[in-house]
């Protein structure tokens, strides 16, 4: 399995790249909304660094399920995600179904805006991950609606929004990317730690990815604003440590394909 770390958005592209190639990083993900994006998206291609998926924007997605104006707007920014794994040669957009608490009433307008997304998505050869999330069964009726979809592991989210949750037994075969990270589980608190500085129990994780049979990338998305611990850290040490750690869960898993009861 190929391994990567996110393109953090609030650390100078340039320097982030640079402590990927100090830590044989080569994949990583961009969210569509870097404040930079076409330069980082250039600076990526010139330091052969593959983006294995795009972030797909989330600020404002309730939106899309109420009629008007910002619906309407919300739909045309992710077509725009769209068009932008097309541009770059992404495959696969990675998107929640809602941002944040309470979760909006699935409406008609909203199912109509997004099987108008995904139909788009479709018609470009481009697939649509959803995150597992704070909603366990608006997940899973989107999952359910859409068979073309794909399913995207958030660690974090599942500890800190869902726990007691383990979203791989139910959608692992559709699995097209991980978005991984620890957490120290305060009820809805998404932490986004560096995998083992927090409480998650990482054999299961990789027990579940290394049995759902799919080969994807195990990618971080670490946010050092997210804890107090890496307040002080600079960017070279903390990417450092990153890759670290994703380098050592990429060999738990691999044990666990070789032998399953492997921790």
């Amino acid at each position: 399995m190929e391994i990567g770390i996110n393109l953090y958005p609030k650390w100078p592209y340039e320097e982030v790249i640079a402590a990927f190639a100090e830590n044989g990083i080569a994949r990583t993900f961009v969210n569509i909304e870097h404040p930079e994006f076409e330069k980082a998206m250039e600076a990526l291609e010139k330091n052969s660094i593959v983006v294995d998926n795009f972030h797909a924007p989330f600020k404002g997605l309730n939106a899309i399920w109420e009629p008007g104006e910002a619906g309407d707007e919300m739909l045309r920014r992710l077509m725009g995600g769209v068009d932008a794994c097309v541009k770059y040669n992404v495959k696969v957009m990675v998107g929640h179904v809602s941002n944040g608490r309470p979760m909006p009433p699935i409406s008609p307008v909203g199912l109509d805006r997004y099987d108008r997304l995904m139909a788009y998505a479709k018609e470009k050869g481009i697939t649509i991950a959803f995150e597992s999330h704070r909603f366990v069964e608006n997940v899973r009726y989107f999952m359910e609606r859409y068979p073309q979809a794909g399913f995207c592991l958030d660690t974090s989210h599942e500890d800190a929004f869902t726990p007691g949750v383990r979203y791989m037994p139910m959608w692992g075969h559709r699995l097209v990317a991980t978005h991984l990270s620890d957490n120290e589980y305060v009820c809805d608190y998404d932490m986004h730690m560096i995998p083992f500085d927090g409480h998650i129990e990482w054999d299961k994780t990789a027990r579940e990815i290394a049995q759902c049979g799919r080969d994807v990338t195990l990618m971080l998305e670490v946010k050092p604003d997210n804890h107090e611990k890496y307040k002080n850290v600079s960017i070279k040490d903390y990417f450092a440590a990153a890759a670290k750690s994703i380098k050592c869960f990429a060999e738990m898993v691999e044990n666990c394909k070789i032998d399953p009861c492997n921790t």
